[in-house]
Parts: C-alpha cells; sequence; structure tokens
C-alpha cells in the first residue's frame, strides 16, 4: 500500500513537473511572439498611415508624371530624362550638354550657381528616394509572419506594383549615371573609432562596418 502511495505521489510530480515545464516554454515563446507582433502591427500601420500623407501623394504622382510625360512611358528613357531633372531640380540647370561628372563639375565652376529653392517634396530625386525606402519597409513587412504577403496583397495593388517597377528602374539608372552616382572615393583614410569623441566616434566606427559593403543594399 505504501508503495502504491509513493508511486501515485512520484507520478503526480512528474505531471506536474511536466506541465510546469511546458507553461514555462509556452509563457517564453508568448513573451517573444507579443512584443514582436505588436513591433511590427505598429510598423505596418506607420506605413499605411505614411502612404496616405501628402508628401506620399505627391511623390507617387511625380514618379508616374516624370514616366508617363517625361519618358513618354519607355524605359529606355529614364536614365536620360532622371539626370536632366536631377540637374534642373539640384542646380538650376537645363542644359542637354552635360553627360558625364566631369562635365558637370567644368559647368559648375564656370559659373555662379544656386541650389533650386523648389520644395523638396517636388524634386524627383527626393521623391524617388522617400518611395524607394517605403517600399523597402513594405516588403520586410510581407516577409515576416506577423503581416505576411497575403496581408499586404489585401492592402495594397497592381498599380503599386507598377509604381514599384519604375523606380526600379530608376535606381537602375542612378547606379549607371556617372552624375546621379558621383565617384567621391579619395586616398584619405578615416580615423580609428578608438581616437575619436563624441558623434565622431559614431561615424568612424559606422564607417569601418560599411565601407567594404557592395554599392548596393542586400536584403
Amino acid at each position: 500500500m505504501l508503495l502504491l502511495t509513493c508511486s501515485a505521489t512520484w507520478l503526480c510530480n512528474n505531471i506536474v513537473g511536466i506541465i510546469q515545464t511546458v507553461l514555462a516554454i509556452i509563457a517564453c515563446v508568448l513573451a517573444w511572439f507579443i512584443p514582436k507582433r505588436i513591433m511590427w502591427e505598429q510598423t505596418y500601420a506607420s506605413l499605411d498611415v505614411d502612404y496616405r500623407s501628402l508628401d506620399f501623394a505627391i511623390a507617387i504622382q511625380g514618379i508616374f508624371e516624370f514616366f508617363a510625360i517625361d519618358c513618354e512611358g519607355e524605359v529606355d528613357k529614364i536614365q536620360e530624362k532622371y539626370e536632366e531633372r536631377f540637374l534642373a531640380d539640384m542646380y538650376n540647370i537645363r542644359s542637354k550638354r552635360i553627360c558625364t561628372f566631369e562635365e558637370l563639375k567644368h559647368e559648375l565652376k564656370n559659373r555662379t550657381y544656386q541650389i533650386n529653392k523648389k520644395l523638396p517634396q517636388l524634386c524627383l530625386h527626393y521623391q524617388r528616394r522617400l518611395l524607394w525606402e517605403f517600399f523597402y519597409q513594405l516588403d520586410l513587412c510581407a516577409c515576416t509572419p506577423f503581416i505576411g504577403k497575403k496581408r499586404v496583397a489585401k492592402d495594397y495593388t497592381s498599380t503599386e506594383a507598377k509604381l514599384i517597377k519604375i523606380l526600379y528602374y530608376m535606381g537602375k539608372a542612378t547606379e549607371e549615371s556617372e552624375i546621379l552616382r558621383k565617384n567621391i572615393s579619395t586616398d584619405a583614410r578615416m580615423p580609428s573609432e578608438r581616437r575619436t569623441k563624441g558623434m565622431a566616434q559614431y561615424a568612424c566606427h559606422l564607417y569601418s562596418v560599411l565601407c567594404k559593403t557592395k554599392p548596393f543594399m542586400q536584403l
């Protein structure tokens, strides 16, 4: 009788131990899952608000008008027309003879120019960068199990896909153009972050992290 009582007690203790372990595991999973879910929901909601803002409306209209009007709906014209708009927006230069960075430097050295004072929201380069960053963040949401592709596909349409296509070719033009992607390499060495103070220390550290990476963003 005593043996049966001991066996029952041992069995109950083991069962209680197993249940406690399982509950502890579930608690750990929930402690990780819930904050992550809240974080991604907040990120997605923030993107949704941004996309419906005035700045984004202006940027979307600007990109579509650039492609439809300036490029006449032809992808092959994007680089040439983008360079023209960049020079006009940034430097008020409307000369079609500038095709290289050396020609741009020569033009700027031989004339007095002023940075265009138009609102940055109206500059094509600003609009491209604004929307490119937005879609990068949206893709991160689509790749997470907390938001997912189905929800993104439900909330956005094929119109955004067309916009992404234009942005892709504009980005490709930026990588291939001497004017849009200037060569700012130099032989001067950045000091180690251990030899700097204040904000310079963070800048030098980040430089050491990024200096050997590729010229394009890796996802």
